[in-house]
C-alpha cells in the first residue's frame, strides 16, 4: 500500500478486520456524485473482495451506471412526498445491504444517520456539530475526521483527505480521473445524432446551469459560437437542461448567433448527454453538472466560473482550462455582484470574449 499524500499528522491507519460490504453515502446533486468517482476506485483496489454499493439521491445515478467499481447503488428518493413510509423503505434497504463499512461523503444529517441506522461496525465520516457537546451524532462516526482542511483543496481530493483524516489508508491514495462509463451503444447514437456536423471538428457549448447565476453574458457566448463556427471551421453543439428556465436562456443565446448551432432543447438525458460531450472535440460551459461530465469522458474543457470557487469545484481533468473574474464574491466569500433575476455577475462579466477565444486557441487548436 502506497505511504499517504496527507501523512502529516494523521492518526495511525486503522485495523479495519473483514469488511466485506462498503457502502458511500453522496447524497448530492450531479456533479458530487462524479466526484466520488476516484474514491470509489481507491475503495476498489483497497477492498477488492468487497461489495461496494453508492447511496445517492434519485436523479443522480445516471453518473454511475455502467461504472466498474462498484456493485449496487441504492437510491433515495428525496423528490417524492416526505412520508415515514418512504423513510422506513430507505432505511430498510439500508439495513438489508448488511455493510461492514459506511462512508460519508457530506455533512448532512441523512447521511450521518443513515450511516449509524444502517448497523455498519465501522462508520467514517467528517465530524461537524452544530449542537456542541449536546450534537448525539457525536456517536455516529467511530472513524471521524474533523472538517478543517489544510488548505484549498479540489472536491476530489478533499474525499482522500477526510479517509485518510479518519485513519483509512488507500490503495492509491492519489486522486485518478473521474469515471463516466459511455456504453457502445450510445456512443454511436451520440456520434449518428453529430453525423452531419463531420468531418469538422465539434465544440460542446453548455452555456446554462439551473443556476443563472452562473451564467455568462448571452450575447458573449453567442460571438464566441459564431468565432468558432466562422473563424475556426468548427461546428458547435449547444445542449441545456431539461429546466424551463435554462431552455429559454439557452434560446435567447442561440437567437443571437448569426451561424446557428446545433441545438438540443432540453431534450437529452444525463447518459445521453454525456455520450455528445465524447464524441466531441472539446467542450466549453459554465459551472455546471456537464462541464464535470465533460471532464469526464476526457475531453478539453474550458470552463468559466463567477462566484464559485474553481479551486473546490473545477474540472478535474489534466486538458482543463478555467478562466475566473476574481473579485470578493469568490476570494472572500462577500456579496458584492449584482444578484437580480437576470443579471450577470461581475465576476462573470470580466471575462472578455477575446480571453475565451484565446483560451480556446491554445486549448483546441494550437499542437500539443
Amino acid at each position: 500500500m502506497k505511504q499517504s499524500r496527507y501523512n502529516a499528522g494523521l492518526p495511525r491507519p486503522m485495523e479495519l478486520k473483514n469488511v466485506q460490504r462498503i457502502g458511500v453515502f453522496k447524497l448530492r446533486n450531479i456533479g458530487d456524485v462524479l466526484m466520488i468517482t476516484p474514491l470509489l476506485r481507491a475503495l476498489r483496489q483497497t477492498f477488492p473482495a468487497a461489495r461496494l454499493t453508492a447511496i445517492v439521491n434519485a436523479g443522480t445515478e445516471a453518473m454511475l451506471a455502467n461504472n466498474p467499481h462498484i456493485d449496487d447503488v441504492i437510491v433515495y428518493r428525496r423528490n417524492e412526498p416526505s412520508t415515514l413510509r418512504r423513510e422506513l423503505g430507505f432505511l430498510r434497504e439500508l439495513r438489508r445491504a448488511r455493510f461492514d463499512l459506511t462512508i460519508t461523503g457530506t455533512e448532512g444529517d441523512r447521511a450521518a444517520w443513515g450511516s449509524l441506522l444502517s448497523g455498519a461496525r465501522y462508520r467514517l465520516g467528517v465530524k461537524s456539530y452544530k449542537w456542541g457537546r449536546f450534537d448525539l451524532r457525536r456517536r455516529i462516526f467511530n472513524l471521524a475526521a474533523a472538517p478543517s482542511l489544510p488548505g484549498p483543496m479540489h472536491e476530489v481530493e478533499r474525499h482522500f483527505f477526510f479517509a485518510e483524516a479518519a485513519g483509512l489508508r488507500l490503495h492509491d491514495s492519489a486522486p485518478g480521473p473521474l469515471v463516466l462509463e459511455i456504453p457502445p451503444a450510445l456512443r454511436a447514437w451520440a456520434e449518428n445524432q453529430l453525423a452531419s456536423l463531420c468531418p469538422a471538428r465539434i465544440v460542446h457549448v453548455h452555456p446554462v446551469s439551473r443556476w443563472l447565476w452562473k451564467c455568462w453574458d448571452n450575447q458573449a457566448m453567442a460571438a464566441v459560437i459564431d468565432w468558432l463556427q466562422s473563424e475556426r471551421e468548427t461546428r458547435v453543439v449547444v445542449t441545456t437542461g431539461p429546466v424551463e428556465r435554462e431552455r429559454l436562456r439557452a434560446r435567447e443565446i442561440v437567437a443571437l448567433c448569426h451561424t446557428p448551432p446545433l441545438f438540443f432543447d432540453g431534450n437529452l438525458d444525463l447518459t445521453q448527454l454525456a455520450a455528445i460531450s465524447a464524441s466531441c472535440d472539446g467542450y466549453l460551459g459554465i459551472d455546471t453538472a456537464p462541464m464535470h461530465m465533460a471532464a469526464a469522458v476526457g475531453i478539453p474543457v474550458l470552463a468559466l466560473f463567477g462566484p464559485t470557487s474553481p479551486e473546490s469545484w473545477g474540472p478535474w481533468n489534466a486538458r482543463a482550462r478555467v478562466l475566473s473574474g476574481r473579485c470578493a464574491c469568490n476570494i472572500e466569500g462577500r456579496t458584492v455582484c449584482d444578484w437580480s433575476a437576470g443579471a450577470v455577475r461581475a465576476c462573470l462579466a470580466s471575462i472578455c470574449v477575446e480571453e475565451v477565444q484565446a483560451a480556446l486557441d491554445e486549448l483546441l487548436f494550437v499542437p500539443a
